[in-house]
């Protein structure tokens, strides 16, 4: 996901944050040189829905077909093991079953 980019105004502000000089001891009762200027009325914007198509992840049924065909193969085996472990047809040292 790219970056969100800053604004004309949000980059004027930092510049002003990274320039700014404190006033000196002995002129600290004085009023400071900058003064920060916010908009009172900011722009909304509205939110825009996404929607995913196909196109925009070609791997996606891939990767998600493969996912469940590992899966169904692993709780197979696990049945079948537990099938001939219950039967005894099967021993592991050990495990009583």
């Amino acid at each position: 996901m790219a970056k969100r980019r800053k604004t004309r105004e949000q980059k004027k502000l930092a510049d002003l944050r990274h320039n700014f000089t404190h006033p000196l001891v002995s002129n600290a009762h004085s009023e400071p040189k900058i003064k920060f200027e916010t908009n009172k009325n900011p722009k909304i914007l509205p939110k825009e829905k996404s929607v995913i198509s196909l196109n925009e992840y070609p791997y996606l049924f891939k990767d998600l077909s493969k996912t469940g065909v590992l899966t169904a193969l692993i709780l197979g085996v696990q049945v079948i093991l537990f099938f001939l472990l219950k039967n005894h047809t099967l021993k592991i040292p050990g495990l009583i079953y």
